[in-house]
Parts: structure tokens; sequence; C-alpha cells
């Protein structure tokens, strides 16, 4: 006995080409809804990508602005202190009290500083560190003109030291300048020779070799 053929299955052999049509209609809207899904997503993740790096692009331009402006603020403090041991500077208590009011000025830096690291390279975290070495070498060389009684050599280290605080704050602006390829900055370090002279006038000559000499005694006193 011949079954009796749906009529789904006689229109398919009367009409072959009418199945891809039929499947074709199915299943091309699925894919291209699946197609524009994941290109929504792939956007989605690239944006996240581009949000991720311009953040931290500014963390890091903002960490560097920060530590840059903490150590010149603490140059500024260093004139301060020359200042303060330029007039008659003649017992302990001058270079006692000048060294204490220069720590209670700089403190408020140093978390400033301390908290802006975290995406500065190690060059730049390497100069910042050879920055605050030159401060703790100009506070034990004062200490031990104090300790001496040398008190109106005081002034003279802190000049000396105020050339090498200032090299390293120009060597630190140098290499941030260097790294900003988007921007025209206009920086030219031999203009810039007297940020190196923050604290004024350059005592005598003679007077600064008699101070070099004192420290070579005082260095080797210590050895």
């Amino acid at each position: 006995m011949q079954s009796t053929k749906g009529w789904f299955q006689i229109l398919l052999e009367n009409n072959p080409g009418i199945g891809t049509i039929f499947i074709t209609a199915l299943l091309l809207p699925l894919f291209m809804l699946w197609l524009n899904n994941r290109h929504q997503r792939k956007m989605k993740e690239l944006e996240k990508e581009l949000d991720v790096k311009y953040s931290s692009t500014e963390d890091l331009r903002l960490q560097e602005k920060r530590v840059y402006a903490s150590l010149s603020k603490i140059l500024f403090d260093v004139q301060q202190l020359y200042v303060a041991l330029s007039g008659s500077c003649v017992d302990k208590d001058c270079i006692n009290n000048a060294v204490k009011r220069f720590d209670e000025s700089i403190t408020k830096y140093h978390d400033q500083i301390s908290d802006n690291l975290l995406y500065l390279s190690s060059e730049v975290i390497n100069k910042i560190y050879t920055f605050y070495n030159q401060v703790s070498d100009l506070k034990i060389d004062l200490m031990e003109l104090n300790d001496n009684n040398n008190f109106e050599m005081a002034h003279v280290c802190v000049f000396q030291s105020s050339e090498n605080l200032a090299n390293t704050v120009i060597d630190l602006q140098e290499k941030l300048v260097k790294k900003r390829t988007n921007i025209q900055v206009d920086f030219d370090r031999s203009k810039q020779e007297m940020m190196k002279y923050c604290c004024g006038r350059m005592p005598p000559k003679d007077v600064i070799e008699q101070y070099k000499k004192l420290r070579e005694q005082m260095k080797t006193q210590t050895i």
C-alpha cells in the first residue's frame, strides 16, 4: 500500500530550491544577529581597553606632575634654608633651628611623593631617590658643621648642595619632557642655569674653597 505523501514533502519534491530558500531565510537573520552581537561585544571590549589605557596615561601624567612639583617646592625650601643661615649664624641653635624648620616644611611633600610612584618608571624613581639622598647629605653636613662649631660655613654648605639638587630636578624634568611626543615643549637645559643658583648670590670663591677643604677634613675624621 503506497503511503500518502505529506504536503510538505510534495512541496519540496516539486520545488527543490525552496528548502535552500527556507533555510537561508531562517538562518541568515540568526547569523546576522550573532554577528552583530559579536561586533558589539568586541567594540565594548575595545572601548574598555582604550578607557583603561587613557586612564593609566592620565594617572601617569598626574603622578609625574605631582612628584615634580613636590621636588621643586623642596628646592624652594632649600633656598629658604640658605637665607636663614646666611645671616649671623654664631651658635648651635642657628643651624638646629633652621634645619628643624626645613624638616617641618618638607615633611608635607613626603606623602605626596610616596603616593605617586605607582606608574613612574624605574629611571624616574631612581632620580627621586637621588634627590632625597642629596637632601640627607646636606642635613648630615650641616650637623657635622654644627658639631665642629663651624657655623659660618653653614650657608656655603647649603649653596653647594643646592646646585646638585637643582641639577637632579632638571634631569628629572628633561626625562619627563622627552617622553611627551604628543605635545610641543620648549625645554632647553642650557637656559635653565639660573635654577642651579636658586639660592642667589654665590659665596666668594675663597670661602667656597675653604669650605671644600673643611668638608674633606670632616669626612676624613668620620672614616
